[in-house]
């Protein structure tokens, strides 16, 4: 028996080089699955948290994914629209308070989220500096933007145009 240790332990000092990559590949096949659990509990409980506060989600035919991102964490994903005949619906049903979304432009790579009043008091958001938007044009800049544009109440921004070449295209 001690022969079988001592034979191992000369193939591992031996052998430094090889032995290390044959821990390192036992450590991560061990860790591996580990880590990845811990990762999606986390990912799940995280977008759960927000998704339990917007229990009902309208939009026109597509992905069910794309709306759900895109409604919870703006994405890129921009999903088709729909009327406000819709919202108008959902609310003569009294299922829910309909809050509309309209995310499909960007200001210096932030999304422009278009919504009205109702969205503030549904999330429970407060302004600390400045007012509420009241005429069209104005708008409501998060801190994290406020922060990494270095913008202040009262600054102008003015949004990213999706076609820049195209005369005929979205303007800014």
């Amino acid at each position: 028996m001690m022969d079988s240790f001592y034979l191992a332990w000369r193939y591992l000092s031996f052998n430094k080089v090889r032995t290390c990559i044959l821990v390192a590949c036992i450590t991560i096949i061990a860790v591996l699955p580990l880590a990845l659990e811990i990762l999606l509990n986390e990912s799940e409980r995280q977008l759960s948290l927000r998704a339990q506060s917007s229990p009902l989600l309208i939009g026109a035919k597509g992905s069910a994914l794309d709306l759900v991102m895109n409604s919870l964490y703006f994405s890129d994903e921009v999903p088709e629209a729909i009327t406000m005949e819709a919202a108008r619906q959902v609310m003569e049903t009294d299922l829910a308070a309909p809050i509309p979304l309209y995310i499909r432009f960007k200001a210096r790579n932030f999304p422009i989220v278009g919504t009205s009043l109702d969205y503030f008091d549904f999330r429970q958001l407060k302004i600390t500096q400045g007012d509420l938007f009241v005429m069209l044009g104005q708008c409501v800049i998060g801190a994290e933007v406020s922060r990494k544009l270095k913008l202040t109440p009262g600054d102008f921004i003015v949004s990213s145009p999706e076609t820049l070449f195209n005369i005929a295209g979205v303007y800014p």
